[in-house]
């Protein structure tokens, strides 16, 4: 039997609109770029979707993988137009050079925006299917957080979405992604799609999967995937930072016929509005945040988490509210981190290991969320910044954060990082001698990815207020291009929902 080409790719970014950092090619760059055969070193044996794929495609023997292009930032401002141009461009030549192909797996986030653009994985789509036609099927990977819209229905019904927050099924996504696609492809079954937008776009802080409002969805999406008319059911919580028409929560079930596939995403949908109340959530300030976790005697280290300036939610990493409030304390074995700096780094680096410097820690990317933070600290090791996450999320992927340094304030511990990254792996900390369970307090630029890693070695989580791009109350921005009647910024009567 003569091997059927399935080609492989990914673009992956969620775009804050009021981010002071544009992402431009250079943060694709430095997150992770890789063509042809690039993409089987960069992601075998990774947890992630296109590991995933990798390991679905790899064990047919009728089946022949062809890597495509894969680009990927962390999050933060929208792409720049000449960034997505280049990248489309790329994705679309190395389409043509694969010539024939018989089926797509393609890992979106679904909420990236591009300075002129609204809806550019849609636009990827469309442009793709200019190049492999409409008889091609494709399969996407979607992040729990992606704003889908109705129109890249068009283009493909088959989306998974990520059903855990933290997203440590990122690799089962990409298996059930690469399972259909085979299956319509060997076995010529074909499958339709039910979807629904929610006039709604709640915060993300109380969307872990652990417990909560969306604990309750997704043990409803499982349900409704055990009857036998259903594939996949996914619930997307929306971005509600990207400044577009169509953000916002939705529901898309994967069905066998059409009448089973609308009656559960109606079911879904209507669960999901009926719990939207749940989603907030009032969080106490900065030094109310410190004072709780200092009258608290745990054995396990308790976390205070900067969510405002989480970088996988935008953040640059570098406001100092909460870092001002730790060094003003200066409780002993406390720890801070990470903060991008990389002036800082090398400053640390031109004063050596073992040294004293006077450093002004912070403050230089977002100004407006707290001034830099002037201390004398001591150079307790230097990192050139790479490590390998230990996982469960990203597990084994490689992590550049472009340099690192480990100083001492005082009675704090601060690990600085060249560029914007979520402290969601120990490695980050450990890769240079820092133990994270060594200390009783830990200030991380983080939200809810981190829990799946670090969950097992603290005690409690205190989420705090402080200002920063990806804060909790969306009162804060100025939106210009959402929805007039959406959720929560208006109160809605939505009975129409009953009737869809």
């Amino acid at each position: 039997m003569k091997k059927l080409r399935v080609g492989i790719a990914f673009f992956y970014h969620e775009s804050h609109s009021f981010a002071p950092l544009k992402t431009d090619i250079e943060a694709f760059y430095n997150e992770g770029y890789f063509k042809g055969d690039e993409i089987f070193s960069a992601y075998s044996a990774t947890k992630t979707e296109v590991g995933g794929f990798l390991d679905v495609l790899t064990k047919e023997e009728h089946i022949e993988v062809v890597p495509l292009l894969c680009a990927a930032a962390t999050p933060a401002g929208p792409v720049s137009n000449e960034a997505y141009q280049l990248i489309e461009k790329e994705m679309l030549t190395e389409l043509e050079k694969a010539d024939h192909l018989d089926g797509l797996l393609l890992a979106l986030h679904g909420a990236m925006v591009v300075e002129d653009l609204f809806d550019p994985e849609e636009k990827l789509l469309k442009e793709i299917r200019t190049v492999i036609g409409n008889d091609i099927p494709i399969a996407t990977t979607l992040d729990m957080h992606a704003n889908l819209s109705a129109r890249m229905l068009e283009h493909t019904p088959y989306h998974f979405g990520f059903k855990t927050y933290p997203h440590v099924d990122m690799y089962n996504q990409g298996v059930n992604a690469a399972k259909l696609l085979l299956e319509v492809i060997l076995e010529q079954k074909n499958y339709v799609a039910s979807f629904i937008k929610l006039p709604m776009m709640p915060p993300s802080i109380n969307m872990r999967t652990e417990e909560g409002p969306m604990h309750d969805l997704m043990e409803l999406a499982f349900q409704l995937e055990s009857e036998p008319s259903i594939i996949n059911a996914s619930v997307f919580g929306g971005f509600p930072y990207s400044d577009i028409p169509m953000v916002g929560a939705s529901v898309l079930v994967i069905g066998r016929d059409q009448t089973n596939a609308d009656r559960v995403a109606k079911n879904l949908a209507n669960q999901f509005w009926d719990l939207r109340n749940d989603f907030i959530m009032q969080l106490p300030t900065v030094k109310e945040g410190m004072k709780h976790a200092l009258s608290l005697k745990e054995q396990k280290p308790i976390v205070l988490a900067d969510i405002s300036d989480n970088p996988l939610s935008c953040g640059s990493g570098d406001t100092t509210l909460l870092l001002e409030e730790f060094i003003s304390v200066n409780h002993p074995h406390t720890l801070f981190g990470g903060l991008t700096d990389p002036e800082s780094i090398e400053r640390c680096r031109m004063a050596g290991v073992g040294n004293e410097v006077m450093l002004d820690l912070g403050g230089k990317i977002s100004p407006d969320f707290g001034r830099p933070v002037q201390v004398i600290a001591k150079v307790l090791a230097l990192s050139d910044g790479v490590f390998y996450n230990s996982g469960p999320f990203n597990q084994h992927l490689r992590v550049d954060v472009k340099g690192a340094a480990y100083i001492r304030a005082g009675e704090v511990d601060i690990l600085l990082i060249g560029r914007p990254m979520s402290a969601n792996d120990p490695e980050m900390f450990r890769h240079i001698g820092i133990e994270p369970t060594s200390y009783t307090i830990l200030g991380l630029k983080v939200k809810n990815h981190f829990r799946a890693a670090f969950d097992p070695l603290i005690s409690k989580v205190i989420y705090v207020d402080a200002p920063g791009v990806a804060s909790n109350d969306l009162k804060h921005f100025s939106y210009k291009n959402i929805p007039e009647k959406i959720w929560p910024l208006k109160d809605i009567d939505y009975t129409e929902l009953m009737e869809v």
